[in-house]
């Protein structure tokens, strides 16, 4: 009864009829764009970013306002005066007196020039900063991007399966032959498809998940569609570990940044010592007093701290707690990063190799050896156990291929990150 069964399964024409319970192919519409102009897209729009450009802006104003001089302070004293006759004690007069200064503080040592460059550090801290978090940025996109375009494979080739599962069960059910073998293999293949069409919805979850977050870091509604042109999936050869830990020793942002605080630090160091020197005040008074005779002063005044006591000492004390801190830091962070590089690196070239044993059409062959499988099951050449086996192989290979590229790929973009942005180069 069977042969019969799939001898009218193979000579009938079966209709592309929408099941009721069928998932049917999502369309992926919207924008289509490239990994490369999508990070680009990101980059462009993303709100977060403008913190960071306001960040340069505000330490190129305190390097500016650290380059000048410190106010001017003006003093005004009012007060009374009586003279007196130096014999006799007789008072002569008395009246008002009053007296104007201008003092402008003027530093010594240097200390203007160490703000400055202090100031000059911090320009540079912003400016590092930007550029890691568009390095960051640039691998966040890159990496959802092709998790968008993974995950939508995944769903086509699932709901594929459940499609072509489903037609075969309702032609079956439709020739309605005697004996219980035809409805058996029908509630077999609607089981398969079930599955099928669970393995869609995950993937769909993913690929809504991808693609939220991604409108969120582009700055766009949430609900705007946005479609991944197949991207590049060559991936390099890398130099051995150790080359890449010494280039991402130097290129590393974090890295970059905790060496300029470490110098910064440096300079504040040497500022805090320079507080010892005094700083001497200069400018011009006029003083006008009026008793018994008008009388008028004027010249110039001269004025300055005493160092006596070295307060100071404490400043520098904890400018150097500090600075010690700071170095502690760096070295702690100079190992982290290394880790890292040998963690990222090691686990790129596991997927590496694994997808090198691969053919580059392991996909396309299993898609083609599942509808094999479905013509081979029409003609009754293979068992229904075959065929199942062979359209689940399909979903498990394609999600195998796509998930070890999505690691390789962002171990590849966690190693550039590591490495300021920049590809790694042999």
């Amino acid at each position: 009864m069977r042969s019969v069964v799939l001898a009218m399964l193979a000579g009938a024409t079966v209709p592309v009829v929408a099941h009721a319970q069928v998932s049917q192919p999502q369309a992926v519409t919207g924008t289509a764009m490239s990994l490369d102009r999508l990070a680009e897209d990101v980059v462009a729009n993303n709100p977060e970013r403008q913190f960071y450009q306001r960040q340069i802006e505000t330490a190129g104003v305190e390097r500016t306002a650290a380059g000048r001089w410190a106010d001017p302070e003006a003093v005004v004293e009012f007060g009374q005066r009586s003279a007196n006759e130096r014999n006799t004690g007789a008072l002569l007069g008395d009246g008002q007196t009053y007296a104007v200064s201008v003092v402008q503080p003027i530093e010594f040592g240097g200390r203007i020039a160490l703000r400055r460059a202090i100031a000059e550090r911090q320009v540079d801290l912003a400016k590092m900063g930007l550029q890691q978090f568009d390095a960051t940025l640039i691998a966040r996109a890159r990496s959802l991007g092709y998790g968008l375009f993974a995950a939508n494979e995944k769903a086509a080739a699932a709901r594929s399966v459940a499609s072509r599962m489903r037609n075969l069960a309702r032609v079956i059910v439709s020739r309605d032959p005697a004996g219980p073998a035809p409805r058996l293999e029908a509630a077999a293949l609607q089981a398969g498809a079930i599955s099928a069409e669970r393995s869609a919805a995950m993937a769909d979850a993913e690929a809504n998940s991808a693609l939220y977050e991604l409108n969120q870091l582009r700055g766009a509604p949430f609900a705007a569609r946005l479609r991944i042109v197949r991207p590049d999936m060559t991936l390099p050869d890398l130099p051995s570990g150790t080359a890449l830990a010494a280039k991402a020793a130097v290129n590393n942002f974090e890295l970059k940044a905790l060496r300029a605080q470490f110098e910064q630090q440096g300079l504040r160091v040497d500022l805090a010592r320079k507080g010892r020197i005094p700083i001497v005040g200069v400018g011009p008074y006029y003083d006008r007093a009026r008793s018994d005779i008008r009388e008028t002063n004027y010249g110039v005044r001269l004025s300055t701290t005493l160092p006596l006591w070295n307060r100071q000492a404490g400043d520098v004390a904890v400018e150097q707690g500090r600075q010690a801190q700071a170095n502690a830091t760096l070295i702690n962070a100079e190992r982290r990063v290394e880790r890292d590089v040998f963690d990222q690196a090691a686990q790129y070239e596991a997927k590496r190799q694994a997808l090198a044993q691969w053919s580059g059409a392991t996909a396309k062959n299993f898609a083609d050896a599942a509808e094999d499988a479905d013509r081979n099951y029409r003609l009754g050449a293979i068992p229904l156990t075959t065929y199942t086996q062979m359209q689940q192989s399909y979903i498990e290979a394609t999600n195998a291929v796509l998930d070890t590229r999505r690691e390789a790929l962002d171990a590849l973009l966690q190693l550039r990150a590591l490495n300021g942005g920049d590809a790694f180069t042999q």
